[in-house]
C-alpha cells in the first residue's frame, strides 16, 4: 500500500497546465545515458567511443547548474555522475558536468534525502541504496524518484542558477538530509547556519589539462534554504560524524545533515541558490529566482521557459519516435555554453584568482567546448537561441581580453588548449559575418594575434595561451613530424593540427576583409592553403611530413596515425571546409574525389561518432550527387541516432552530436562555419517550422517543407521562396524569412 501511496502522489504532482504544445513532452532524458545501442554501433560492436556520457538532468536552457541522480560520487575524468542500468543512487547531485564529454565534473555537491536511525548511513558509499526513476514524466523541468527502502521520494525542479526539491516521507521516523561537498582533493566547506535554517558551502575547483591539479581560481559555491525547522544537526569529515557540529572544512567527505519533525507527512521543501562567485552571491541568485515557497510555480515558469526555446522550431509529423529524437537532440544542445555570470551581473574573471568582475549589459557563459560545437551547435544556437549566442559570443571576447589571450577551449573559467586548432576564431568570424553585435576590432586583435604570435614567456604557453606548435606551422607552412607538441594535452596530431590552422587563418581572413584590413587578409588567405602541404600525391591523402619535405612511407590511410587526431588520414583529409574545390583539384579532379568520397561511405570507414567527420556527408553536392548526399545523411539519422539510453553512437561533445542530428532532420548543415552557406540534404519531416527573433531575424519565420519527406524519400530539385534553388542557400535567406520547399 505504501508504494502505491507514493505513485498516486507522484500522478498527482506531475499533474499541472500545460501550453497547447508540449514540445518538453517529446524529450527523454535519458537518450545518451547508456552503451550505445544504435544500428551503426551493432554493426561496429566496439569501435572508439561507445558512450553518449549524456546526463538526464533538471535544468533551464544553458543553466549554471544541473540536477541528477548520482551513482558516483567522484568528479573523476570521463566518469558521468549517472548511467542509465544503475539501479542504486547516493542522491542527487548539484552538477557543472559537461553534457556528453570525457572531461570531469566540478565545483558539484550532493544532496540525499535519508532516515536518521541507528543504522544512519552518511558516506556516499554507504549510503547506494535502490531507487525508482519515473521515467515517463520526467522533463528538462520536472523529475521524480523513489527510494522504496527509505520510504521517501525525491521531485525536483529549478531555474537558471537554482534548484528546488521537495522530500516525501511516508513515515514519520527521522527524516533527514544530507549534502556532501563533491571534492577529490579533500577541499571544501559547509555550514550549517541555524538561524536561516540553511546549509551552505563551497567545492574549490582545481584545472585539468594544461597546468593540471592547479586551482582554477573558482568554485561551486551553494546555499541550501529549508522550509521545515532542524530538529537534528551535525557535520561530517573523514569517515565520521559530529554531531551538533555546524562547520567543517578542508578534510575527507566533507559534508553535514540535519533532521526535521514532519507531522502529517508533510514534505520538505528546499531551495539551493549556486554561484561561482561567492555564497552571498548563492543567496543572492535564491532570492531572486526562487523568492517563494511554491513548487509548482517554479515547474510551471520552467517548463515554459524549454517550450518557448523548443517552439523556436516547430516541426509537424505523426512520427512520434521522430519528434522524441529531435527535440530530445535539441534539448541536449541547449545545456552549454554554461551561465557564470549572477543575476546581479557578477562573475569569476578569467583564469585569474577569486576576482570578480560585473557585467551590466550581458550574461557571462563560460564551457566552450570548441573543437567540437563550432561545427554545429553553435551555429544552431544562432538560430535557436540568438540572444544567448550573442551573450557567449561577448564572453569569449571579455575572455580574451581578460587573459590576453584568445582561449583555444576554455573550460572551467581557464585556459585549457585539451583539443587542437584554434576554433574561437571560427565562432567570432561565424558571429561577424552572420551581423551579431560584439565589439569585432576587439576580437579581431586577439584573433590575429593567436595567428601570428607565441607567447615570449614560456610559463604563459604552458599554461595554453597561444596555438600549439605556431612556431613550426609559421616556418614550414605546416607542422612537421619532429615537432611532437609536448605542452599540450593532445600531443603530435601535427597534420590534423595543420588542417585546422589552415581553416583558422581563412576565419581570420573573412575577419580582416570585413574589416579593411587588406595586409592581413591577403597573407592569412594565402595560409589558408596550407593544407595543401601535407597531401601526399603519392598517397593520395594527408600523410605526416617531416622537415625535410618527405612523407611517411609505412603509411595506411584507413589506419590510426599519431599524426592524425582521433581517427584516420582516410576521415580527416576532408577536412578542408572553406576550399572544397581546392580540395578536389589537389585529390585529381571531380571524377576521382567523386571516387574517394563513395569510397569512403560505401565501405562504411565514415564515422560519425567523433566530429571530424561531421560535415563529409554533404560533399557529394560539389560533385552534383545530391541524391547521394541525401542518402547518406538520411542514413546516418536512422543508424547512428536511437530512442534508447544507448541512443548516441558517440561522446554527445556538449551537444554536437545532437547539433548535427537537428540539422541533418531539416535538411541542411553549415560545413563551413564563417561561410555563411548551408550546404542541403532534405528534410525528414513534411513540414519545420523557424519561428525566429525577430530582433535577429526580420523575417521572423523560414519554413522548410517536402510532401511525403521521410529517412527514405530523395527529393530530386528544390525552390527557395518560389524559385528553383542549387543545393546551397545562404544564412541571410533564413534572415529574410521565406519558405524552401522540395520536390520530387
Amino acid at each position: 500500500m505504501r508504494y502505491l501511496f507514493f505513485f498516486l502522489l507522484l500522478i498527482l504532482f506531475s499533474c499541472s497546465q500545460t501550453p497547447q504544445k508540449n514540445y518538453i513532452d517529446y524529450i527523454d532524458p535519458l537518450i545518451g545515458t547508456g552503451p550505445a545501442t544504435t544500428l551503426a554501433a551493432k554493426q561496429h560492436p566496439g569501435d572508439h567511443v561507445s558512450n553518449g556520457q549524456t546526463i538526464p538532468a533538471v535544468t533551464a536552457p544553458f543553466g549554471m547548474t544541473q540536477w541528477t541522480p548520482q551513482v558516483y560520487n567522484t568528479e573523476e575524468k570521463c566518469l558521468a555522475p549517472y548511467y542509465q542500468g544503475r539501479t542504486v543512487a547516493q542522491g542527487f547531485r548539484g552538477t557543472h558536468w559537461l553534457s556528453g564529454s570525457c572531461t570531469q565534473d566540478y565545483g558539484s555537491f550532493t544532496v540525499c534525502p535519508s532516515r536518521f536511525t541507528n543504522n544512519f548511513r552518511f558516506l556516499p558509499f554507504q549510503r547506494y541504496t535502490m531507487f525508482l526513476f519515473k521515467t515517463e514524466n520526467a522533463t528538462p523541468a520536472y523529475m521524480s524518484f523513489l527510494f522504496p527502502e527509505l520510504n521517501v521520494m525525491t521531485e525536483i525542479t529549478g531555474t537558471k542558477r537554482c534548484g528546488f526539491f521537495r522530500f516525501s516521507w511516508l513515515e514519520e521516523k527521522q527524516p533527514a538530509v544530507i549534502i556532501d561537498v563533491n571534492s577529490d582533493t579533500n577541499e571544501g566547506y559547509i555550514k550549517i547556519d541555524l538561524e536561516k535554517n540553511e546549509i551552505y558551502g563551497y567545492n574549490p575547483v582545481n584545472r585539468i589539462y594544461q597546468g593540471q591539479g592547479e586551482p582554477a581560481g573558482i568554485s561551486g559555491y551553494f546555499v541550501a534554504r529549508f522550509d521545515k525547522e532542524f530538529v537534528k544537526y551535525g557535520t561530517i569529515g573523514n569517515f565520521n560524524r559530529e554531531e551538533n557540529a555546524t562547520e567543517v572544512h578542508n578534510i575527507q567527505n566533507v559534508g553535514a545533515y540535519v533532521t526535521f519533525a514532519v507531522p502529517d507527512n508533510a514534505p520538505v521543501k528546499m531551495k539551493v541558490g549556486t554561484s561561482f562567485t561567492s555564497i552571498e552571491n548563492a543567496r543572492k541568485n535564491l532570492d531572486a529566482e526562487i523568492p517563494h515557497w511554491d513548487f509548482e510555480t517554479t515547474k510551471q515558469e520552467l517548463e515554459n521557459t524549454w517550450n518557448e526555446k523548443l517552439g523556436s522550431i516547430d516541426v509537424e509529423t505523426e512520427d512520434e519516435g521522430e519528434l522524441t529524437k529531435f527535440y530530445t537532440s535539441m534539448y541536449h544542445s541547449l545545456f552549454h555554453p554554461r551561465l557564470y555570470s549572477d543575476v546581479n551581473g557578477d562573475y569569476p574573471t578569467f583564469a585569474q584568482d577569486y576576482k570578480i568582475e560585473n557585467a551590466s549589459d550581458f550574461d557571462y557563459y563560460g564551457d566552450f567546448s570548441n573543437w567540437d560545437i563550432f561545427r554545429a551547435q553553435m551555429p544552431l544556437l544562432s538560430l535557436i537561441a540568438p540572444k544567448e549566442y550573442n551573450d557567449m559570443v561577448k564572453s569569449l571576447v571579455v575572455q580574451a581580453e581578460q587573459g590576453n589571450w584568445l582561449p583555444i577551449f576554455p573550460m572551467w573559467n581557464n585556459y585549457t588548449s585539451a583539443m587542437i586548432g584554434d576554433h574561437s576564431t571560427s565562432i567570432l568570424t561565424d558571429a561577424a559575418m552572420k551581423g551579431f553585435d560584439f565589439d569585432l576590432e576587439k576580437a579581431y586583435k586577439y584573433m590575429r594575434k593567436n595567428a601570428f604570435e607565441t607567447p615570449e614567456n614560456v610559463d604563459e604557453y604552458i599554461d595554453g595561451k597561444g596555438r600549439r606548435a605556431l612556431t613550426s606551422y609559421l616556418e614550414f607552412g605546416y607542422i612537421p613530424l619532429e615537432d611532437e607538441v609536448e605542452d599540450a594535452f593532445h600531443k603530435q596530431e601535427q597534420v590534423s593540427r595543420t588542417l585546422e590552422y589552415a581553416y583558422n587563418d581563412w576565419c581570420v581572413a573573412q575577419m580582416a576583409k570585413k574589416l579593411d584590413k587588406t595586409d592581413d587578409f591577403l597573407e592569412l588567405s594565402a595560409r589558408a592553403l596550407n593544407y595543401t602541404n601535407v597531401f601526399d600525391e603519392s598517397k593520395g591523402w594527408m600523410n605526416g611530413r617531416f622537415g625535410d619535405g618527405t612523407f611517411v612511407e609505412d603509411f595506411d590511410p584507413t589506419k590510426e596515425h599519431s599524426f592524425i587526431t582521433e581517427g584516420t588520414s582516410k576521415q580527416y583529409s576532408w577536412f578542408v571546409p572553406h576550399d572544397v574545390e581546392g580540395l578536389m583539384a589537389l585529390m585529381g579532379g571531380e571524377e576521382q574525389f567523386s571516387s574517394k568520397l563513395n569510397d569512403l561511405i560505401d565501405k562504411k570507414e565514415y564515422w560519425h561518432g567523433n566530429e571530424p567527420s561531421h560535415q563529409i556527408p554533404f560533399y557529394f553536392n560539389y560533385t552534383g550527387q545530391w541524391d547521394k548526399t541525401q542518402k547518406t545523411v538520411k542514413n546516418i539519422l536512422r543508424t547512428e541516432y536511437g530512442l534508447e539510453p544507448g541512443g548516441l553512437s558517440g561522446n554527445d561533445d556538449a551537444g554536437q552530436m545532437s547539433a548535427w542530428y537537428i540539422f541533418g532532420a531539416m535538411g541542411f548543415y553549415p560545413t563551413c562555419p564563417g561561410s555563411n552557406e548551408y550546404q542541403l540534404s532534405s528534410p525528414i519531416f513534411e513540414k519545420i517550422t523557424l519561428n525566429l527573433d525577430k530582433e535577429y531575424y526580420p523575417g521572423g519565420k523560414f519554413v522548410i517543407s517536402g510532401k511525403e519527406a521521410g529517412l527514405q524519400t530523395i527529393f530530386s530539385k528544390v525552390k527557395l521562396n518560389g524559385k528553383e534553388n542549387s543545393t546551397s542557400f545562404s544564412h541571410s535567406d533564413i534572415q529574410k524569412g521565406g519558405k524552401l520547399e522540395f520536390l520530387k
